[in-house]
């Protein structure tokens, strides 16, 4: 019986910064926007007292979580006030995955995250924020010896492990990093993070004043232009800061049995995804991606919280020509072939697809155009722009099999490509609405993992029957 050990003390600031992350802005709401209206002790109170209660509930959460490691499973206890207890037997581990914080970097210990079949996508069943790089290779050791007693042996070598430097299959550049911030629509989500911190603002800004001066800018064009530039450029660095935090250093390693993905700028991120529960690969384009004909590469994996990723998604190539993503997933999954053509959809589905968006956008656009007539009659020519795109997303969907290997392709704005063998489909399912019948048209859907479905709308009956026939 091995005995009970704690986190590293480092956790303590770990967690007392990440409670400090999440109370910032609560507490910039509470002190500087309320300034005016109370008195200096509340301004220094109410940081006092969110620093003290920080303080302490770090403390104890550190202090009350204990972890066991035996030869069969790891043990967990945690809680402050209530006591949890919790065992995880090490066949049930699926993966593990390591990141060194800023903080786990002064300290030179790693954070580990342990995955397991039956937890929910998009959590891990236990993170140890702060063990040394020993402790972690002991725990894989041990899941390493437990599979091959359960003759289910994967290999679960550790990321921060040196590696040959022929095994870099894909490294992300420093200069792609900007060319995905700008391609990858950050910069809008950062226009809207920037709206949405201003509209919090009531009790500092004066919006009357500052429409009233808004006025004069704008009459003047070439400020108005300069004013939307300037926001645009802190728009897009911020956006450039972010997918730098994120994906900086980015590179992935083939190894025989798994792909070691590394990344991060301050806090360094390592991901070991074991190829047998790869799902299927994806691949996303956006507009502005197709016209430089780059794509982004995802895998699913059975497993994809490791990465933070949505649904099982984990992220294989942020950003990279399509060329290259061809040779990075051949060298890194043989068995996957990209075909280059794909099966269309009938011509009797077009006027489906080119009508489609019109339906969704024809009453709020006939509305517009009526209560602001004249000049909102020209938004109806957003109907001719929506039935334009309806038809390229005709254009672009379809399906193709190759031997055992199945790939739906569709999308309007983004073109989602996915690609899976057919021992790895978990459902397939053919459906059919009266309008569909009519026409002789079938929607395919299949199901890789548990809320994950990919579907190909409008195909022609007999071909989603063929399709259905050869999964069967």
């Amino acid at each position: 019986m091995f005995e009970k050990k704690r986190l590293h003390p480092i956790t303590i600031v770990s967690s007392i910064a990440k409670q400090w992350r999440d109370l910032l802005l609560p507490l910039f709401m509470a002190v500087v926007l309320k300034a005016r209206d109370v008195s200096m002790i509340w301004n220094i109170a109410v940081p006092a007292v969110a620093l003290f209660y920080t303080t302490l509930a770090g403390f104890f959460t550190w202090l009350r979580f204990t972890y066991q490691i035996d030869d069969e499973e790891l043990r967990i206890e945690h809680g402050v006030f209530v006591r949890q207890k919790r065992s995880i037997p090490f066949e049930r581990i699926q993966g593990i995955s390591l990141s060194i914080g800023f903080f786990q970097r002064l300290a030179g210990v790693v954070q580990v995250r342990i995955e397991t079949a039956g937890n929910e996508l998009g959590k891990a069943e236990a993170v140890l924020t702060a063990v040394t790089k020993e402790e972690a290779e002991q725990i894989a050791q041990h899941i390493r010896r437990a599979k091959e007693k359960g003759d289910s042996a994967e290999a679960l070598p550790l990321a921060y492990r040196s590696t040959h430097p022929d095994d870099i299959a894909f490294s992300l550049r420093f200069r792609d990093v900007f060319l995905l911030s700008a391609t990858s629509g950050g910069v809008f989500g950062a226009l809207a993070a920037i709206s949405a911190f201003l509209s919090q603002l009531d009790d500092v800004i004066s919006y009357d004043v500052l429409y009233r001066d808004m006025q004069g800018v704008i009459r003047n064009t070439l400020d108005g232009a300069l004013a939307l530039v300037v926001l645009f450029l802190v728009a897009y660095a911020l956006s450039v800061g972010r997918h730098l935090l994120r994906y900086a250093f980015f590179t992935v390693r083939n190894q025989k049995e798994t792909i070691i993905i590394s990344r991060g700028l301050f806090e360094k991120q390592l991901l070991t995804v074991s190829k047998k529960r790869v799902q299927g690969i994806i691949m996303k384009e956006n507009v502005i991606q197709r016209l430089l004909g780059c794509v982004s590469v995802h895998i699913i994996h059975a497993g994809g919280s490791l990465d933070g990723g949505e649904n099982g998604s984990i992220v294989l190539c942020p950003f990279v020509k399509k060329e290259r993503a061809v040779s990075v997933i051949a060298a890194c999954f043989p068995e996957y072939c990209i075909p280059q053509q794909f099966q269309p959809l009938p011509h009797r589905a077009r006027v489906r697809y080119m009508l489609r968006p019109v339906y969704v956008l024809a009453i709020p656009l006939g509305a517009v155009a009526y209560f602001f007539r004249p000049w909102g009659i020209g938004l109806l020519l957003l109907l001719v722009v929506a039935s334009y795109l309806g038809y390229k997303s005709y254009q672009m969907a379809g399906w193709a099999i190759s031997g055992e290997q199945l790939a739906l392709r569709n999308g309007m704005f983004r073109i989602e490509t996915m690609y899976t063998r057919k021992h790895r489909i978990q459902s397939m399912a053919l459906s059919a609405t009266w309008f569909q019948k009519r026409k002789r048209l079938r929607t395919l859907s299949v199901a890789v993992m548990p809320r994950m479905f990919f579907k190909v709308t409008d195909v022609d009956e007999n071909e989603a029957e063929a399709v259905y026939t050869w999964m069967q």
